[in-house]
């Protein structure tokens, strides 16, 4: 049975590096190909709060925690070597995990105990390959099952001094032995098909349930009555604990190639039903009473191996959903009740990762979208194609929430796809010493028509023909910011309100027919030159790959120049929102930033501008954009800070200048749209906006982050760096030693703060500043017993903002 289970391992571990492509079939029913940077998921574990949840890959040697309530991975260990098995303490504060060598047949390995929240090693215990690890329900001691050298033993160590305390030796080995509840006992592969019971003190065998031959899967119920045990050959037997007597047995999975192993068998916290899992990739809910099968939840693609693939799988503490992961390299969060699919979790190889709903909403790192591909009709389509329409990490976190999203969406990916994306192409250019060059571009129509067309510049949107979508405004009632929800917001908190749900409506864009060509002139930088050129089908919810083509210019590099606009506006037509700080916020950032920034530029080469209260009306803010953009060079920076009102219309956010009479308009308000604009006209390749405006505290959960996704989205098309003083429903304070709460800690970053230097350079850049608020903001505020986490977006080059002194 030893060499069985030898080549078994053999052919899982060779077969996992024979397929470049994983196959999934997904719940949205469309077909879908994952990267071979994902690879073959060999555990699921949640943490108790059932907040985070915790994958393993065989070949990828990490361990990935998740964030299941927003949907986004928080942390990536890595240093393991050949993974197996991972879970958390019982506490949620560290990570046992176990698994092989270095090489597909070492058989000692390492169990190694982590700090979940920060990554870092704690102790570890060579020797044994952990083919299961468990903690004690103390959290004490943790045990780990495989072999230690050729024999198949179960260790038990005492944490807090290292100590092995315990060896069961057994043959062959079982995948997860466990403890009992109570932490009495400990359940596992005893010898000759068995399943055995010991002492977890003393280590004697009290009793053994005769299973048959190879045992996979053990499970004890809550109440410590019930084992659970799967085996090789398929069979799921359940027994009662106190008199060793069978009560029931079922084959709930078929087989799949080589492999019929039941992978799963677990109880829910109440003990009342059982999740099942094999390698024909099903999952299935039985209820414990009856043995009757309640449910099936059917997503998981079969993967591209054929021994050792089954799913393994875990219910949430609150017994409301399970996860599960396997061969097709995915993690699936499924509604118990329903058997719904929320979503669907995947991580690669260099760390990116990906989250997406069964509608095609999704959240994902910067890169991580474009490792799954759509197929339909024949046609491939990544899913960072989709990013306009379909990146809504609000929506992601509030179906993981298990709220209703209906309302929050417009169309399905599967829809979408219905519409293929043009194809375009961009006109090589010779390297130059001109300081312009025209640049020709082309789309072509493969049957969706042509939408809106965009030409990006090392990175940054310079051209594109104003598709986006707004939403109807005029309104004969005041906009009340300072209530929502029927709760009051304080008077000094800034405050973003939201409006019902308005119909958007898409900005107007010439027709193009079949072809559209056109030529822009642009401004050359020193150096590489980087053109690239994507565009829309006709209803702009799928956009094409990226053409991209490079030149050199050898025009003479000039000193750069900084160019600041500072905006703060306390008070307003309607009086009943004016502000105490926003004014000041603005006034304090503008000269810290003159002064400090004279560490980088010229003095005669900064040049700043200060809008507040009366200046900072909506035309007078368009005027002074237009003639910075008539003035700004590529190679110059340029900053904006806005310290003010902001309100949230559906997805839409719109700053309120002085104007703002509670009436909701065009006149008084400036759109995110506009923003956008505003960052095409002013050619800087180098720009950081600064937002010290937020949500209140009243904002309805499901609606708020719509305003965190759309400035990502702006951070995309831009290809600048992003400040946002908070983000989901957190309320940012008006009045923090005379400053608002996050203009204060970006003040503390730019005084001369070598703890914002995270480059250790001597100097502190966009990205270090953002990080050192963000977090500054973010522990300041905790002190208070006030919740704010600023929204830091870095797209494109980081750039320094001043040296150190």
């Amino acid at each position: 049975m030893k060499t069985t289970s030898f080549l078994f391992m053999l052919l899982f571990l060779a077969a996992c590096t024979a397929t470049p492509k994983i196959n999934v079939v997904d719940s949205m029913g469309i077909k879908m190909e994952l990267s071979e940077s994902a690879r073959v998921l060999t555990s699921v574990a949640l943490s108790p709060d059932g907040k985070y949840e915790l994958s393993t890959t065989l070949r990828g040697n990490n361990i990935r925690i998740w964030d299941i309530s927003e949907g986004k991975q928080v942390n990536l260990i890595t240093g393991h070597g050949l993974l197996r098995r991972a879970e958390f303490s019982p506490d949620g504060k560290y990570i046992i995990s176990g698994g092989g060598g270095d090489s597909i047949i070492q058989m000692k390995g390492t169990v190694i105990l982590w700090d979940s929240s920060t990554g870092r090693e704690i102790k570890q215990w060579p020797g044994t390959v952990g083919n299961s690890v468990a903690f004690s329900p103390d959290g004490s001691k943790v045990l780990s099952d495989g072999y230690s050298g050729t024999e198949a033993v179960i260790k038990v160590w005492e944490i807090k001094t290292g100590n092995q305390i315990m060896t069961l030796h057994k043959s062959p080995p079982v995948n997860n032995a466990r403890f009992s509840p109570d932490g009495k006992y400990i359940l596992g592969r005893g010898k000759e098909g068995n399943v055995s019971l010991w002492d977890a003190e003393s280590g004697n065998l009290l009793r053994q349930f005769p299973h048959y031959k190879w045992v996979t899967v053990v499970d004890i119920s809550p109440d410590g009555k019930y084992a659970l045990s799967g085996g090789h050959e398929g069979t799921i037997k359940l027994w009662d604990i106190a008199t060793g007597e069978e009560i029931r047995a079922w084959e709930p999975h078929h087989w799949y190639g080589l492999c019929h192993d039941v992978t799963t068998a677990r109880f829910s916290p109440d003990g009342g039903y059982i999740l099942s899992a094999g390698c024909d990739q099903n999952l299935k809910l039985w209820e414990v009473s009856t043995g009757k099968q309640i449910r099936q939840f059917t997503g998981h693609g079969r993967g591209r191996v054929a021994s050792d693939t089954g799913l393994r799988a875990v219910f949430s503490p609150s017994g409301k959903y399970a996860v599960s992961g396997g061969a097709d390299a995915t993690l699936r969060i499924w509604d118990v009740t329903t058997g719904e699919e929320l979503a669907m979790m995947v991580g690669f190889d260099n760390g990116e990762w990906l989250v997406i709903t069964r509608e095609g909403y999704y959240n994902s790192s910067e890169k991580g979208a474009q490792y799954l591909t759509v197929k339909a009709d024949n046609k491939d389509y990544t899913v960072d194609q989709f990013y306009d329409v379909f990146y809504r990490p609000d929506v992601v976190s509030a179906k993981l929430r298990g709220e209703d999203i209906k309302d929050l969406i417009t169309i399905t990916m599967k829809e979408a796809i219905k519409s293929p994306p043009p194809t375009v192409d961009v006109v090589p250019l010779k390297d130059t010493d001109s300081p312009k060059i025209k640049v020709c571009y082309s789309a072509r129509t493969t049957g969706g028509g042509i939408g809106e067309v965009r030409l990006f510049h090392n990175g940054k949107l310079i051209q594109s023909d104003g598709y986006y979508r707004e939403v109807a405004r005029s309104t004969t009632d005041k906009t009340k910011l300072a209530s929502l929800n029927s709760k009051a917001i304080y008077e000094d908190m800034r405050s973003v309100s939201i409006k019902g749900k308005i119909d958007s409506v898409p900005v107007s864009v010439k027709p193009k027919g079949d072809v559209f060509e056109d030529c822009k002139d642009i401004d050359a930088v020193p150096g590489d030159n980087e053109i690239s050129v994507t565009a829309f089908n006709s209803s702009n919810t799928v956009q094409s790959y990226m053409k991209t083509i490079n030149f050199n210019s050898k025009i003479k590099t000039e000193d750069p120049h900084l160019y600041i606009l500072a905006i703060g506006i306390d008070q307003y037509k309607d009086n009943n929102v004016n502000l105490k700080y926003a004014v000041k916020d603005a006034k304090d950032l503008e000269e810290k930033l003159r002064v400090q920034s004279a560490t980088l530029y010229r003095p005669e080469n900064i040049h700043y501008l200060l809008l507040t209260d009366r200046e900072a009306t909506k035309p007078s803010i368009v005027t002074k954009v237009n003639e910075l953009s008539n003035t700004i060079k590529p190679q110059d920076s340029f900053i904006l800070f806005v310290a003010g009102h902001g309100v949230l219309l559906q997805n839409q956010y719109y700053m309120l200048t002085h104007d703002y009479d509670g009436m909701v308009n065009d006149n008084s308000m400036i759109s995110s749209n506009e923003i956008v604009e505003v960052s095409k006209k002013i050619k800087s390749l180098s720009q950081l906006f600064i937002f010290d405006t937020c949500h209140a505290g009243g904002v309805d959960a499901i609606v708020s982050g719509l305003y965190d996704a759309r400035m990502s989205v702006l951070a995309k098309k831009m290809g600048l760096h992003i400040y946002a003083s908070a983000d989901d429903k957190q309320a940012a304070m008006d009045g923090y030693k005379g400053n608002g709460l996050f203009t204060y800690t970006l003040l503390d970053g730019l005084n001369n703060n070598r703890e914002a230097d995270n480059n250790k350079d001597g100097k502190v850049t966009v990205v270090g500043l953002g990080e050192y608020s963000k977090k500054k903001t973010t522990d300041i505020s905790k002190e208070i017993g006030r919740t704010q986490t600023p929204l830091i977006i870095n797209f494109g080059k980081d750039s320094p903002i001043y040296k150190l002194q």
